[in-house]
């Protein structure tokens, strides 16, 4: 029950606080929030584009740790418009198939710094487009990258050869 109250209590006073000192730091937080995300994320990148030379399961997790920055930047994002459906007419880039994964990795460091510079300039809606924009693109490496692996797995272990036949 407390916290309800708390919950309620905090509401109205950044409602009527009309971007007062409650709101210019809930803003500040956020956009401390935001950018470390973001840049979490772009270290994990990095260490994904250094990795995928070496070996798959360490750019797995690199990989799965820069999503997951991003997607909290999202989740930040999302939570400045609660009201609106901001990302149904963004569209990502299109690439093609024969782009290496190392290319596709450096267009999403690419999307992801533009992301942090909007959120400096205040561009939050530019900032949120290009972060979901890098986060489209990494979850279809990730599953490009994961369907390589599997496929080569299958191979390796004989299975194809043994049932086309």
């Amino acid at each position: 029950m407390g916290k309800a109250k708390a919950e309620k209590t905090h509401k109205l006073i950044s409602e009527r606080s009309n971007g007062g000192p409650i709101a210019e730091a809930e803003e500040s937080a956020r956009i401390g929030k935001i950018t470390d995300a973001l840049a979490f994320c772009e270290s994990f990148l990095e260490m994904s584009r250094v990795s995928l030379k070496k070996t798959p399961a360490e750019f797995d997790l690199c990989a799965w740790r820069a999503a997951a920055e991003l997607e909290y930047a999202l989740f930040l994002f999302s939570l400045k418009y609660t009201d609106q459906d901001v990302t149904s007419g963004w569209k990502t880039e299109s690439h093609n198939r024969s782009d290496s994964p190392a290319k596709l990795l450096k267009t999403v460091q690419t999307s992801v710094a533009k992301s942090k510079e909007s959120v400096f300039s205040g561009n939050w809606l530019k900032a949120y487009e290009h972060a979901f924009t890098a986060r489209q693109l990494l979850l279809r490496i990730q599953r490009e990258y994961a369907r390589k692996k599997h496929a080569g797995l299958l191979k390796r272990s004989g299975y194809y050869s043994s049932s086309s036949t």
